[in-house]
């Protein structure tokens, strides 16, 4: 390093979601997530493709690293990517080595001073914290391993004791209800939650928690009548997944309240800052802090252990080296770095032209024009601009949108286009400037917050207890996004859409024009709208 001080760092998540970050004079400059490249939902660590593709694109060489933060190595393994994959992805891990004192690496050719193992929610809390606009807050880090807090002072987190994993088990409860619903715990919580209102029980407010201990108590509690859903004609104990999220909200309310009085006593300022896998929990989420006495709710779109990467390069960043805090906007955090160019996409619109020639090509100065007018008639469409969002969310750059008003969409979509249990809801992208009045709640960028939908009329984003997960669209956060929907609101007096990520069951976001392509040419999709180029499929909207 020649004596100064380190500019630029390299961390990388080995657990699932594998996940890398250059952090470069406190500026994410390059983002990757494994699983978005290799195809392999939740794939863990990363490749050396994936490492020359962050490299590229930072615009540096592993001779420009300064430091290097290895996450959650050989620490956190989950048996869910082998039943998954057939394998723990492990042999497809870049190379590198580490010396016996855990403070250099050797990575490809170069040895670099190096971090291993920062805290686990210490790094999910800072993903959240560093990136909020709070000088002051409280962090607080919940998934299956834990519930942790920090205080965040300026630069910074400090840990706080307050014994919450002696009694916060509804993490683990959630873990051990997507298990037994679905199969799998990480890629089970999300049905759980969306699972959860068919089963509510009138009075179960009123549940003794006390009085379960044990996965199985709470299990039998819920089996003695429960209400099910039929999915493939396997019946699914709504009731069970109804109490499992009842008591993530009676736990998650009580952790708030605590750490109210903590804020209060120590000069804290009453902002709360949420991260860990349980953050993706938007119906818990919006319900405990609307609760709550604090005043700012800030999340990260990359609450799972994606997001680790970038809250260690942060936490070193601004905790160990004690450089100052930058500002992050909306579209700083949600969004990736690669983008594709027109030559990029019109080669694969080519091939897929190759693939089946009924489709018709559209060459257009107003493709969000053109896909506002397509959904208004009817049309479910893809939605590919810009480059990739950070975080399992769709967030307006690889989504599929639909006419929220239809009756029948929801259905369309998830046994046509998603191939996805039927119960599952779709969440809504709405211009922020008229969330408020639609949702009662505005700023909510990143759909991991969950309330009542007030106005009628559009049942393919209301679920079956009244709720929607929102994004709220600023023309500042996505301008083609934006016109889309303002071009839909035009024409149909309604400023939302159905939003939905652009995939099918069971595999990742789709990262290049090739991804959408097959996601079009493989699906009930009818139409996929790119920057220039509109592709439909012949006798469709």
């Amino acid at each position: 390093m020649n004596g100064r001080a380190p500019a630029v760092l390299l961390s990388i998540n080995f657990n699932h979601d594998g996940a890398a970050v250059v952090l470069r004079e406190g500026e994410i400059a390059g983002f990757v997530c494994t699983e978005r490249y290799s195809r392999f939902k939740k794939h863990p660590g990363l490749r050396e493709a994936d490492l020359d593709e962050l490299l590229d694109q930072a615009g540096i060489t592993v001779a420009d690293v300064d430091h290097v933060l290895l996450c959650n190595l050989h620490n956190m393994d989950s048996p869910d990517i082998r039943a998954l994959h057939g394998s723990d992805l492990k042999d497809t891990w870049l190379e590198f080595w580490v010396n016996q004192r855990n403070d250099r690496v050797r990575l490809r050719g170069r040895d670099i001073p190096c971090t291993v193992n920062p805290d686990h929610h210490l790094i999910h809390a800072a993903a959240a914290y560093y990136t909020s606009p709070f000088d002051s807050a409280v962090a607080v880090a919940i998934d299956p391993l834990g519930c942790r807090a920090f205080l965040g002072e300026g630069g910074m987190l400090i840990p706080l004791d307050r014994g919450y994993d002696s009694w916060f088990t509804a993490n683990i409860a959630y873990t051990y209800a997507a298990e037994h619903l679905f199969g799998s715990s990480i890629v089970g919580a999300g049905k759980v939650m969306g699972l959860a209102p068919f089963g509510q029980v009138d009075g179960g407010a009123a549940v003794d928690w006390k009085g379960m201990t044990t996965f199985q108590d709470l299990l039998a509690f819920a089996s003695t009548a429960p209400t099910t859903v039929e999915v493939a004609g396997k019946p699914l104990n709504a009731t069970l997944a109804y109490y499992v999220q009842l008591g993530l909200e009676h736990q998650l309310a009580a952790v708030f309240s605590d750490l109210e009085e903590v804020c209060r006593a120590s000069g804290i300022r009453p902002n709360l800052c949420l991260s860990g896998g349980t953050a993706l929990n938007a119906v818990a989420n919006q319900l405990c802090f609307t609760r709550s006495g604090f005043e700012r709710l800030h999340l990260h779109p990359a609450c799972g252990d994606d997001g680790t990467a970038i809250g260690a390069a942060l936490w070193y960043w601004h905790h160990v080296l004690r450089k100052p805090r930058v500002q992050h906007s909306p579209a700083d955090l949600m969004y990736g770095r690669r983008t594709y160019t027109e030559q990029a996409v019109a080669a694969a619109v080519r091939s897929a032209v190759d693939a089946d020639p009924s489709l018709l090509v559209t060459v257009t100065g107003d493709h969000a024009g053109v896909a506002a007018d397509l959904v208004a008639d009817g049309a479910t469409v893809g939605w590919f601009d810009g480059a990739a969002e950070v975080g399992p969310r769709a967030l307006g750059h690889r989504s599929i949108v639909a006419d929220p008003r239809s009756p029948t969409v929801r259905d369309h979509l998830n046994s046509r286009v998603k191939f996805r249990e039927h119960f599952r809801p779709f969440a809504p992208a709405v211009l922020n400037e008229h969330a408020a009045e639609w949702f009662g709640l505005a700023d909510s960028p990143f759909m991991l917050r969950a309330c009542p939908v007030l106005r009628p009329d559009v049942p393919a984003i209301t679920h079956v207890d009244g709720t929607s997960r929102i994004q709220t669209v600023t023309a500042e956060d996505n301008g083609s996004f934006h016109t889309l929907l303002t071009r839909f609101a035009a024409r149909t007096g309604v400023p939302l859409v159905v939003n939905t990520s652009l995939n099918t069951r069971g595999t990742p976001i789709d990262e290049t024009p090739a991804d959408a392509l097959n996601t079009l040419l493989t699906t009930g999709l009818d139409a996929l709208a790119f920057p220039g180029v509109v592709v439909r499929k012949a006798g469709r909207p």
